[in-house]
Formats: C-alpha cells, structure tokens, sequence
C-alpha cells in the first residue's frame, strides 16, 4: 500500500528565502521537493501558486541528458532560440564559460565543467524560484563561490538540498529540517540552526528528566500511602 512520507506541512516560499533543506537519508527530502515542484501528486491538500511562478529544479540526473557534440553556446541557444549570441557569451562567462570554451563541444569537459553548464541553463529559462538538489557535487572551489555569489543576488526563493555544510552557511538564511514526517522550520542560517536545535534538545531533555523525577516522586508518595493504609489495614484486623 501507499506510505505516507510528509503529513501535515505547511509552507509558504517568499522572493529572497534561502532555504537549506535537512534531513536524514529517506527522511523525504527527494518527496518534498517534488512536492514543490508539482511533479509528485498530493494524497490530501493544497499547492497554491502566484501567477507567475517559474520554477528552476537542479540536480545531478541533469548531467545525464547533455548533448555531448554540442557546446555550452549551442545548448543555450536550444533554449531560447533568437537571443544574440553576444549576450549568451556574457551569461557563459558568469559561469567561467568564456571565450572559446562557450564554442567548444563538452564532451571532453570534465564532471564539474557539465555540471556548471547544467547549472547554467537552468537558470538561463529565467526562474523566479530555484530548487536545488545536491548543486555543488562535482563543483570546484572556485565554480562554488561563483554560486554563492549568484544565489546571494538571487532576487527570488531558493531551496537548497546540500552535504557541503560550509556551502549552506555562506547562502541560506533559513532552514527546514525533515523529521518523522514532518517538518521544522527555523528561520535562521544554518550555523544558527545548529545553535537552537541544540538548546531545544537540551530543553526537551531537561523537560524529560523533570518529568521523570516527578514520576519517581509521585510513585514514592503512593508507596507511602499504600504502606500506610496496609499497616492501618493490619492494626484494626
């Protein structure tokens, strides 16, 4: 049968959100973010959507379907046919895509060469929302600041699902871990995020171990009272 995965989220995306999505491995990141994107159908609930929403997803199952005899110019150009080729070359650049390496068939590029350009042309279709799966595997040092760079300036909503802890603390600036079916939402970075999960966790533990004591101290008191009311029990017989 069906199993449930997420129930009862609730979630609004806003222009400027940097979202780094958490959680363990089958927690149901994968299954939110299909969620997002409307390609997952919902068992119960809603997905509202602004009028203009474009949503721009990334992850590595993209390096997959590259033309290989193609170049990075050639793949923009599928894209959005008729937009000059100049402009198309400053946008490469962006991605350190530049001079003869935007004409060059990718075929010989390296993992974090393909992985820019995948990259590239999601953002090329001119998203308003960006949902990002695993973006920075394959990327050198230097194609990762670029990212950051750009998704600081990002003048729309991004969700990021990420290993790199280091990627996560230099870009989001809220975070949303997956838990047992539902969702936390903190609106902190992720180095902040860290902070008050532990401070909630050492409350909760303190709570539990007040709870506790109270337990040991309350069974002590019946003890007492069904030792008293055995002894007064014994005396009148």
């Amino acid at each position: 049968g069906e199993v449930v995965v997420l129930q009862g989220v609730s979630l609004s995306l806003h222009p400027g959100d940097r979202i780094g999505l958490l959680g363990k491995n089958g927690a149901g990141k994968s299954t939110f973010l299909k969620g997002l994107t409307g390609a997952l159908p919902r068992l119960a609930g809603r997905r509202v959507t602004g009028a203009h929403l474009r949503i721009g997803y990334f992850d590595q199952q993209q390096l997959e379907v590259l033309d290989l005899e193609a170049s990075p110019l050639l793949h923009l150009q599928r894209l959005r046919p008729g937009v000059r080729e100049q402009v198309i070359f400053d946008f490469l650049g962006g991605f350190n895509f530049k001079g003869e390496r935007a004409k060059e068939v990718i075929g010989p590029f390296s993992g974090g060469e393909k992985a820019r350009l995948a990259l590239a042309m999601v953002v090329w279709q001119d998203p308003n929302v960006l949902i990002l799966d695993e973006p920075t595997n394959h990327l050198d040092i230097e194609s990762i600041i670029w990212l950051e760079q750009f998704l600081k300036t990002f003048p729309g909503a991004v969700v990021i699902v990420s290993h790199d802890k280091m990627f996560l603390n230099n870009v989001t600036n809220r975070t949303i871990e997956i838990s047992l079916g539902r969702i936390y939402d903190f609106n902190k970075p992720y180095s902040k995020y860290l902070v008050l999960r532990n401070e909630i966790k050492e409350q909760q533990i303190s709570a539990q171990k007040n709870q506790d004591k109270q337990i040991q101290q309350t069974e002590r008191l019946i003890e007492k009272f069904r030792a008293k009311a055995s002894k007064a029990s014994m005396a009148q017989s």
